[in-house]
């Protein structure tokens, strides 16, 4: 059977939203790499261990809203519930992942989700841009 980007990363998706560490990592690559707007990047297990602290001390919880994929690489839309530690408010953000696949598992993610004083243009804190090619100033 021939490996399905898709698929894996629904599976991934159902894990998230276990919380468990390990299968998380089953997920991906030891070398993986998950680049955010606003945080990291995360590697490895390290990108476990943060979804993980998610489930627990957020409530979080992640929907595969839309996705679609080309044999080697996927892109989803998605969204997450979580609750807000401070206030106890329910909060929802909404984003899009792009997945590299490597020996059948994750080797890198790149989520794009909404930028605030931070990372206004909303760059993926840590990826070169310029060296693969992407548009910069």
């Amino acid at each position: 059977m021939a490996f399905e980007p898709l698929a894996h990363v629904r599976g991934y998706y159902e894990a998230l939203n276990r919380g468990d560490a390990s299968e998380i990592a089953s997920y991906f690559t030891d070398d993986a790499t998950h680049y955010y707007t606003r945080l990291g990047p995360h590697h490895g297990r390290e990108i476990a261990e943060n979804a993980h602290l998610g489930v627990k001390h957020l409530d979080a919880k992640w929907i595969l809203e839309h996705g679609i994929d080309d044999g080697n690489e996927a892109v989803i839309e998605w969204t997450m519930t979580w609750t807000d530690p401070k206030s106890g408010q329910a909060r929802l953000d909404r984003g899009t992942e792009w997945f590299r696949f490597r020996d059948g598992k994750i080797c890198e993610v790149r989520a794009y989700h909404h930028s605030n004083e931070k990372n206004r243009r909303g760059d993926l804190l840590g990826f070169d841009h310029a060296a693969r090619g992407y548009t910069t100033l």
